[in-house]
Protein backbone atom coordinates (compact mmCIF):
# COMPACT_ATOMS: atom_id res chain seq x y z
CA UNK A 1 0.00 0.00 0.00
CA UNK A 2 0.59 3.51 -0.45
CA UNK A 3 1.37 5.92 2.74
CA UNK A 4 1.40 8.97 0.59
CA UNK A 5 0.89 11.94 3.51
CA UNK A 6 1.42 9.73 6.29
CA UNK A 7 3.38 10.75 9.44
CA UNK A 8 4.15 8.09 12.33
CA UNK A 9 4.11 9.77 15.59
CA UNK A 10 2.65 9.41 19.40
CA UNK A 11 -0.66 12.06 19.05
CA UNK A 12 -2.61 12.50 22.63
CA UNK A 13 -5.33 10.25 23.19
CA UNK A 14 -8.74 12.17 23.78
CA UNK A 15 -10.39 12.10 27.19
CA UNK A 16 -12.67 9.49 27.94
CA UNK A 17 -11.63 7.49 24.56
CA UNK A 18 -9.62 4.19 25.31
CA UNK A 19 -9.95 2.69 28.68
CA UNK A 20 -8.52 -1.08 27.23
CA UNK A 21 -5.19 -2.85 27.98
CA UNK A 22 -3.13 -2.04 24.85
CA UNK A 23 -3.47 1.68 25.40
CA UNK A 24 -3.00 4.48 27.81
CA UNK A 25 -5.74 5.27 31.12
CA UNK A 26 -6.83 8.64 31.27
CA UNK A 27 -6.19 9.98 34.40
CA UNK A 28 -2.70 8.08 35.14
CA UNK A 29 0.63 8.31 34.14
CA UNK A 30 1.30 8.71 30.58
CA UNK A 31 -2.26 9.36 29.90
CA UNK A 32 -1.28 11.82 27.06
CA UNK A 33 -0.34 9.30 24.75
CA UNK A 34 -0.49 5.68 22.77
CA UNK A 35 1.87 3.08 23.89
CA UNK A 36 2.94 2.36 20.72
CA UNK A 37 3.35 4.56 17.15
CA UNK A 38 0.24 5.66 15.54
CA UNK A 39 -0.11 6.11 11.90
CA UNK A 40 -1.94 9.71 11.66
CA UNK A 41 -3.33 11.04 8.13
CA UNK A 42 -3.39 14.89 8.75
CA UNK A 43 -4.06 18.91 7.98
CA UNK A 44 -7.23 20.06 7.40
CA UNK A 45 -6.45 20.58 4.22
CA UNK A 46 -5.66 17.00 3.36
CA UNK A 47 -8.89 14.78 1.62
CA UNK A 48 -8.93 11.25 0.53
CA UNK A 49 -11.41 10.05 -2.46
CA UNK A 50 -11.71 6.65 -2.05
CA UNK A 51 -11.47 4.30 0.58
CA UNK A 52 -9.27 4.10 3.78
CA UNK A 53 -7.47 0.73 5.39
CA UNK A 54 -5.86 1.14 8.77
CA UNK A 55 -4.12 -1.84 10.01
CA UNK A 56 -2.79 -0.54 13.36
CA UNK A 57 -4.39 1.81 15.80
CA UNK A 58 -4.87 5.07 14.18
CA UNK A 59 -5.95 8.69 14.33
CA UNK A 60 -7.53 10.19 11.71
CA UNK A 61 -7.93 14.00 11.41
CA UNK A 62 -8.69 14.71 7.27
CA UNK A 63 -11.31 14.44 5.46
CA UNK A 64 -12.09 11.20 3.21
CA UNK A 65 -15.13 10.96 0.73
CA UNK A 66 -15.30 6.89 1.15
CA UNK A 67 -15.03 4.15 3.76
CA UNK A 68 -13.19 3.82 6.74
CA UNK A 69 -12.01 0.28 7.77
CA UNK A 70 -9.47 0.25 10.32
CA UNK A 71 -8.15 -3.29 11.78
CA UNK A 72 -8.05 -1.80 15.17
CA UNK A 73 -8.96 1.09 17.06
CA UNK A 74 -9.94 4.37 15.53
CA UNK A 75 -10.08 7.96 16.70
CA UNK A 76 -11.97 10.70 14.13
CA UNK A 77 -10.54 14.03 15.43
CA UNK A 78 -12.49 17.35 15.65
CA UNK A 79 -11.27 17.74 12.23
CA UNK A 80 -12.37 14.27 10.24
CA UNK A 81 -15.14 14.14 7.67
CA UNK A 82 -16.10 10.88 6.92
CA UNK A 83 -18.93 10.98 4.34
CA UNK A 84 -19.27 7.40 4.17
CA UNK A 85 -19.21 4.53 6.66
CA UNK A 86 -16.35 3.94 9.88
CA UNK A 87 -15.33 0.43 10.70
CA UNK A 88 -13.27 -0.76 13.70
CA UNK A 89 -12.65 -2.62 16.93
CA UNK A 90 -13.37 0.70 18.86
CA UNK A 91 -14.48 3.99 17.37
CA UNK A 92 -14.10 7.59 19.21
CA UNK A 93 -15.90 10.30 17.00
CA UNK A 94 -15.29 13.59 17.43
CA UNK A 95 -15.70 14.77 13.84
CA UNK A 96 -18.52 14.07 11.32
CA UNK A 97 -19.20 10.85 10.31
CA UNK A 98 -22.42 10.87 7.29
CA UNK A 99 -22.43 7.18 6.52
CA UNK A 100 -22.58 5.40 9.96
CA UNK A 101 -20.05 3.73 12.52
CA UNK A 102 -19.64 -0.07 12.90
CA UNK A 103 -17.77 -1.43 16.00
CA UNK A 104 -17.04 -4.79 17.33
CA UNK A 105 -16.49 -3.48 20.99
CA UNK A 106 -17.40 0.50 22.11
CA UNK A 107 -18.26 3.50 20.14
CA UNK A 108 -17.48 6.68 21.82
CA UNK A 109 -19.83 9.64 20.23
CA UNK A 110 -18.21 13.01 21.84
CA UNK A 111 -19.33 16.55 22.35
CA UNK A 112 -19.89 18.82 19.16
CA UNK A 113 -19.08 15.72 17.05
CA UNK A 114 -22.22 13.94 14.29
CA UNK A 115 -22.85 10.67 13.59
CA UNK A 116 -25.47 9.59 10.86
CA UNK A 117 -27.46 7.17 9.13
CA UNK A 118 -26.64 4.07 11.66
CA UNK A 119 -24.12 3.09 15.19
CA UNK A 120 -23.72 -0.37 15.41
CA UNK A 121 -21.52 -1.88 18.43
CA UNK A 122 -21.33 -3.72 21.40
CA UNK A 123 -21.47 -0.77 23.43
CA UNK A 124 -22.68 2.76 23.07
CA UNK A 125 -21.45 6.17 25.12
CA UNK A 126 -22.96 9.32 23.94
CA UNK A 127 -21.52 12.60 25.19
CA UNK A 128 -24.20 15.49 26.31
CA UNK A 129 -23.33 17.99 23.56
CA UNK A 130 -23.36 15.26 20.60
CA UNK A 131 -25.72 15.01 17.54
CA UNK A 132 -26.36 11.30 16.64
CA UNK A 133 -29.45 10.57 14.27
CA UNK A 134 -30.23 7.57 12.58
CA UNK A 135 -30.81 3.44 13.47
CA UNK A 136 -29.05 2.08 16.87
CA UNK A 137 -28.15 -1.43 17.68
CA UNK A 138 -26.35 -1.92 20.51
CA UNK A 139 -25.30 -4.76 22.49
CA UNK A 140 -24.41 -8.97 21.43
Amino acid sequence: PRWVGWKIRSPPVPKGCWRKSGMNSVGGAGADSFEGLVPEISSGAFSVWGDVRLKRDAVLQAQVKGNVHAERKLILTPDAEVSGRVQGVDVCVEGKVEGGVEAQGQVWVKKGASLRKQCVARSLRVELGADFRGELRVGG
